[in-house]
């Protein structure tokens, strides 16, 4: 077996094994997801507060994004208060702006803006990055295996 051959097969498994964990994390963030939209109540929130949150890149770089905080009243007559867990920039909402929100009545608090974002962008983003690794990973080790087979 040359260098190039193990190589191949060291880096696609290496990729392939990561992709694929990555990918079956997405899915299963997608499943929790799905799962918390099927059994959640639907109520309307209004955005009063938009909280600004830094981060610095490796250039010492500062960007901003903005978490949408949300007052909504259960069900139950309980008024909620909670930060989105997904900050955009330039804000996707603004203050006063009603939302559509979703609620476990076990946990109020846990509630997220309905949105395609807020859902969705985290699990297509891992499953998608994920089985592109996946594949790339496969097929380099696929074609190290076929240098194998076909030197011997």
């Amino acid at each position: 077996m040359n260098e190039d051959t193990n190589f191949s097969r060291i880096f696609g498994s290496i990729f392939g094994g990561v992709g694929s964990i990555i990918a079956v994390t997405g899915i299963i963030i997608g499943l929790n997801t799905r799962s918390f939209v099927t059994s959640a109540i639907p109520a309307q929130g209004t955005i009063i507060d938009l909280v600004q949150r830094s981060s610095t890149d490796s250039e010492g770089r500062s960007s901003y994004v903005y978490h949408p905080v949300v007052k909504f009243t259960a069900r139950s007559g309980e008024s909620t208060v909670f930060e989105a867990d997904t900050g955009t920039n330039p804000p996707e909402f603004t203050k006063g702006q009603q939302v559509e929100i979703l609620y476990s009545p076990q946990k109020p608090d846990s509630a997220r803006i309905n949105s395609w974002l807020s859902l969705w962008f985290l699990p297509i983003m891992f499953t998608s990055l994920g089985s592109i690794f996946a594949l790339v990973g496969g097929i380099v080790l696929v074609r190290s295996f076929r240098r194998l087979i076909s030197s011997k």
